[in-house]
């Protein structure tokens, strides 16, 4: 299921074009998959079950302007074995998308001190959030 908030693009987000910068975009990304599961995040850095990014790739198509209406999309795309990937589409909310995303995390066990399979409870819970 899809998630989407509002993000605020503030006068330093901006490069010297006056374009928000390339690597703010997966700022916006984090700021987004951060509010849409903080809980989920939250329980399990508490059970010692770490989200590690393992990459992030973006895709511009049209840069963001300071006055420019800013949401991100964001959908569980994948889950298999230890890895689970995020996409996301950077849109203004009246069709026009400025660039579409992907991060990878590993699901680490700090206890274990390994990789272990994404848990079918918090597959769950992405998915019904």
């Amino acid at each position: 299921m899809a998630k989407e908030i509002e993000i605020q693009i503030r006068f330093n987000d901006l490069d010297g074009y006056g374009h928000v910068n390339n690597a703010v975009y997966l700022s916006y990304c984090e700021i987004a998959r951060t509010n849409c599961y903080s809980d989920i995040f939250h329980n399990s850095i508490e059970n010692k079950m770490w989200f590690i990014l393992t990459s992030a790739e973006v895709h511009y198509k049209k840069f963001l302007k300071l006055e420019d209406k800013a949401f991100v999309k964001l959908w569980l795309s994948s889950a298999k074995g230890a890895l689970f990937t995020f996409e996301y589409e950077i849109h203004n909310g009246n069709g026009v998308i400025y660039a579409a995303a992907k991060t990878t995390h590993a699901v680490y066990d700090a206890v274990k001190n390994k990789p272990v399979r994404v848990p079918q409870a918090v597959i769950d819970e992405v998915e019904t959030l």
